[in-house]
């Protein structure tokens, strides 16, 4: 018989203890498992308690009733796909030198130590963020964001609900609620221990010798990991577009765990900067990087460009109406002499206010409004639009058939900048970006004129409602509602393009549906769409167009490699998918009762991402910033004054156009010029990107004052007259802006005229249709 162990003298047998070790693949698994479990019961939790203090204030039971099936398998499956990214960060960041450090002092009771709080403190610490994010959304209404990392001196200086000022609110809160917060870190505690204990019990192994195989699993755990933390994984949950599965606003606040959304939020924060600082100060930097030294220097400078107005209208009628309600002399106040400091700034306050003609047709009878701003449509794949290469779709006939203005150019080069400049006229970069959780009120919003004179305003968005939190910000800037991805794939659920928004068609098809119920109910209705269907990867449904088309077009040659020429193909078909839903949408428009009485005009963001110069596109500089301009106007309502197709025009000359066209007597804020009628010649010209001039006197660049191209009949003394009139009215544009920010403004904002009753509750019925 083989003597046990026990038969030997304890004396004789040396007994060598045996450590228990964590097993990389083990331990990768139960950090994903508890990681994902204990954030989904924080997030039901946050939904169940959270709910009323969302955008759109509802019940637990509300969000059960409205949110389908497809919607919670959606948002669990990107809550675990969040829970997994956030796991392999805690993977090669945290438990992976724990690891190798108990491996590698094994027999030290410290190393144990060390590992054992490792692993808790990880699971405490993310469950106690994510309580304390619960806090916050129930004091703020808003997620954690990049106002968290402002310093004193910024813009929690100044407003309510910012970097250090949050923070100190939060705390001060907090104190009110001393035993729900003492429950709410027990609970931290208690959960993260929880989490822990499974940990070991799972990922715990007795000590061996280590074999090759065990090397071999080490380098793919740690292969995974950096994949998943790092790699093409990771990038789609980290696009700045954000991803948004449901209609409910609390389900899309409480997708992503509070960790990565800190690291979102760290990346805006780096993005934007501490953009704007008090108000004021932004101001007065704002006319020095126009090269004005203060208030009263602008002012004097419009002055004289106000002036240069009147001396060279070359026969234009400026005491038509369309001006005679503009004419604002902000030195006027002033008895001979330059204007003081606080005389300029009353002045300048003033000075961008206008107000449309009075016009009985629109009381009475006040038109639909829509206008849509298409991603990636850029003028210089109309300009290559022929029966062999037919990429304008169904928009070719309306084209011709509206007011196409082909020679505009976008005001910024990317899709927020250029919504900003849209959505509230602004000329300061980032405006809208100052936090989420109070934003300004700009008295500038584009949907104000329209809310003031009954209209319903709906802004429409294709993608998520998490996208630089564009549902709270548009919500403070005169919209009574906002549509996004999930309220459309909610109605139509192939219009989901594999979560990069909803493709084009779709969303033309609910702001078709929403005109006819506004035109059921008789209540004028303005909308501001904004699609996502142009842009990578370029995805366009089955029924889409699909070519070949000549990949030489717009090129100086065609791709040799055939993965590329794939891509090409690809692109070509998202603009002309693009061009073919808006075209198809102005078909249904036109023979549709409401098709007599509705405007709509389109623009787009920037410059199409097909063709750039990177990709061996040969583009002038107009056409690297050309984007078109298309406006349908009904004849009801069309002007008697002659459209301007052939000046230069830009994005901020779109709502004066539109307020005119469709509001009575009506205040608003602008900086631009309608795009019809007669215009001074000073003001004839277009800006691009806050720089870059055009006109048919020329074109220069504002920063530099370089001359860098010339029409054929240019004149450069006109030139320079329009070039001094667009640094003075940039100045006040980038001023005005950063005044608005004021935590009290005191604007003097016009009174709006009396509206009669009959001017909402009328019915909408127009006599005669046109397509003009």
């Amino acid at each position: 018989m083989n003597p046990l162990p026990a038969d030997s003298p304890t004396s004789v047998h040396v007994h060598t203890a045996s450590h228990r070790m964590p097993c990389l693949l083990r331990l990768s698994a139960a950090l994903v498992l508890a990681t994902w479990t204990g954030n989904l019961l924080l997030r039901l939790l946050g939904v169940a308690t959270l709910a009323p203090y969302s955008p759109d204030p509802m019940d637990i039971r509300a969000v059960w009733a409205q949110t389908s099936g497809r919607e919670w398998m959606h948002w669990l499956w990107y809550g675990l796909r969040y829970d997994v990214l956030l796991a392999s960060w805690g993977m090669a960041m945290w438990m992976l030198p724990l690891a190798f450090m108990r491996a590698r002092f094994a027999p030290k009771p410290m190393a144990r130590t060390v590992f054992s709080a490792g692993v808790i403190a990880w699971f405490v610490v993310m469950d106690g963020l994510a309580l304390a994010e619960h806090f916050y959304m129930r004091h703020f209404g808003a997620p954690f964001g990049p106002q968290l990392f402002s310093l004193p001196g910024g813009d929690g200086a100044v407003m309510s609900g910012f970097g250090r000022d949050a923070a100190i609110a939060v705390v001060s809160e907090a104190a009110k609620h001393f035993t729900s917060l003492a429950m709410a870190l027990a609970g931290a505690g208690c959960l993260g221990a929880a989490q822990a204990w499974c940990t070991f019990r799972f990922a715990m192994v007795p000590e061996r010798e280590a074999t090759w195989r065990d090397a071999v699993v080490q380098v793919l755990i740690v292969s995974t990991v950096l994949v998943l933390g790092w790699g093409r994984p990771a990038a789609r949950l980290m696009d700045d577009t954000g991803i948004g599965v449901a209609r409910a606003a609390v389900l899309d606040d409480h997708l992503v765990n509070t960790p990565v959304r800190l690291v979102l939020a760290f990346r805006q924060y780096r993005e934007t900067g501490e953009a704007h600082g008090c108000p004021e100060r932004a101001a007065e930097m704002a006319l020095r990087s126009r090269g004005f030294a203060d208030t009263a220097a602008l002012a004097k400078a419009l002055d004289v460009a106000r002036s240069g107005e009147v001396d060279g209208t070359e026969g234009a009628d400026v005491t038509d109406a369309s001006h005679a309600t503009d004419g604002i002399n902000p030195t006027k106040a002033t008895a001979g002499g330059a204007p003081t400091a606080i005389d300029a700034t009353a002045m300048l306050l003033r000075a961008p206010w206008h107000r449309t003609p009075v016009n009985d047709v629109l009381a009475a009878q006040p038109p639909h409004v829509v206008f849509g701003l298409l991603e990636g449509w850029g003028g210089y794949g109309l300009s290559l639009d022929a029966d062999g290469f037919p990429i304008a779709g169904a928009m070719r006939r309306h084209l011709q058939a509206g007011w196409w203005f082909r020679h505009a150019v976008a005001a910024r080069a990317d899709t927020f900048g250029t919504l900003e400049q849209l959505l509230i006229d602004s000329g300061s970069k980032d405006s809208l970006l100052t936090d989420p959780t109070s934003p300004v009120v700009f008295e500038s919003a584009v949907a104000l004129p329209f809310r003031q004179r009954g209209y319903r305003t709906v802004f429409v968005y294709g993608g998520a409602r998490t996208w630089r939190n564009i549902d709270r910000i548009v919500r403070r800037q005169g919209f009574d509602d906002v549509v996004t991805q999930a309220d459309i794939v909610a109605r139509y659920p192939h219009a989901d393009a594999d979560g990069y928004g909803v493709y084009d068609g779709y969303l033309w098809r609910y702001v078709h549906d929403m005109l006819e119920d506004a035109d059921a109910q008789g209540r004028p209705l303005f909308v501001f769409a904004l699609t996502t269907g142009n842009r990578s990867p370029y995805l366009v449904p089955d029924d889409a167009a699909t070519g070949p088309f000549d990949l030489t077009k717009g090129w100086r040659t065609s791709p040799a490699d055939e993965v590329a020429r794939e891509a090409r193909q690809r692109g070509i078909r998202a603009y002309r998918y693009a061009m073919d839903s808006l075209g198809d949408f102005i078909d249904r428009l036109k023979y549709s009762p409401m098709g007599s009485r509705t405007i709509l005009a389109a623009t787009g963001d920037h410059q199409a991402p097909q063709w750039r110069n990177d990709d061996n596109a040969t583009l002038s500089p107009f056409e690297q910033y050309h984007v078109p301009i298309y406006l349908r106007v009904p004849a009801a309502y069309a002007s008697a004054a002659r459209p301007r197709l052939d000046d230069f025009v830009g994005h901020r000359d779109i709502f004066p156009t539109l307020y005119r066209l469709a509001l009575s007597d009506t205040p608003y804020v602008g900086f631009g010029e309608p795009m019809f009628g007669d215009v001074p010649a000073v003001r004839r010209y277009a800006v691009a990107q806050q720089r870059y001039l055009f006109s048919t006197s020329g074109a220069l660049d504002l920063r530099s004052g370089v001359t860098y191209t010339h029409t054929q009949d240019g004149d450069p003394e006109w030139l320079r007259r329009q070039a001094a009139n667009a640094r003075a009215s940039l100045a006040l544009a980038d001023w005005f802006s950063e005044m608005q920010r004021r935590q009290e403004p005191s604007l003097p904002t016009p009174m709006p005229a009396p509206m009669p009753d009959s001017s909402v509750r009328q019915p909408l019925q127009r006599p005669g249709r046109s397509d003009r």
